[in-house]
């Protein structure tokens, strides 16, 4: 057997991590002496401590690494390749995206470190009661729109008449990508509430005042247009009346550029008592 110091030479890795590995039940000594704790590994132990440093290098997570190591199932373990192979590929795809917006701020001369400055039309109107379909849940921001689209399949299936594009409420405190709390909408035409199944959350938003702009673009910086709206709300003697929600005009998709993108920012608004 080899002490940890010397199995840590042999596969070229800290005895720091690989007592991390034993934590984390990827890579256990055979033995660990109970009187001093000394760690011991055994020879064909190196073998494993190679795979998991080519699984890094592959950009495994560990507790992807762990279901590596357990599995034998060859065409599962092509799966999990396969899989990390179209997350790199789609990493290197936005990289490269980076690069060239990069690439083009020095091009046309953008002052780098200056703030985006913006200008937002704010117009006060009244919205309308209407009926929406509806599904309140915490998913991770990236995947929006496969929700989107399962909230038009679940219309669908109900031959639910849908009469315009989804919005969106946020309810965090603050901005949590990977679980946001949020509530999906699209506007309805209501005929026969008796013959709507019971798998689609309908409800009916009352008619309300609302402060509303448009921003255009990128939604990294949405909150110009959401920072617009409060400002003109406080300084012309309004109240907030429930959570802001943006409605997606033109998005991703309509296969068009970012800057492209349509989004409608409403607050419902109260008039506060002087």
């Amino acid at each position: 057997m080899y002490t940890i110091s010397r199995f840590s030479q042999l596969c070229k890795m800290s005895a720091r991590m690989l007592r991390h590995y034993d934590k984390e039940e990827l890579l256990k000594p055979v033995h660990v002496d109970t009187t001093n704790g000394y760690r011991y590994y055994e020879k064909n132990q190196l073998e494993t401590a190679l795979r998991i440093k080519k699984l890094k290098e592959y950009r495994f997570s560990l507790p992807e690494i762990r279901t590596v190591l357990q599995t034998a199932d060859r065409k599962m373990l092509t799966g999990l390749i396969h899989l990390k192979i179209n997350e790199l590929s789609d990493e290197m795809n936005r990289n490269r995206q980076i690069i060239k917006e990069m690439q083009e701020m020095i091009n046309t001369d953008v002052n780098l470190m200056g703030e985006e400055h913006r200008s937002y039309d704010i117009l006060l109107g009244m919205r309308n009661e209407k009926s929406v379909i509806y599904q309140r849940m915490s998913i991770n921001i990236a995947d929006i729109d496969q929700y989107i689209d399962s909230l038009y399949e679940k219309a669908g299936k109900g031959n639910i008449p849908v009469l315009g594009v989804p919005s969106a409420v946020f309810f965090d405190e603050e901005f949590l990508p990977e679980h946001s709390d949020m509530e999906l909408m699209i506007p309805i035409m209501l005929r026969n509430e008796e013959a709507i199944s019971r798998d689609c959350n309908i409800k009916k938003l009352p008619q309300t005042m609302i402060a509303t702009t448009l921003h255009i673009g990128d939604y990294d910086y949405i909150g110009y247009a959401h920072l617009a709206l409060e400002e003109w709300i406080e300084r012309n003697g309004y109240g907030f009346e429930g959570p802001p929600y943006e409605t997606y005009l033109k998005g991703p998709e309509c296969d068009c550029p970012v800057e492209e993108y349509v989004t409608q920012i409403c607050f419902p608004v109260r008039i506060e008592a002087k």
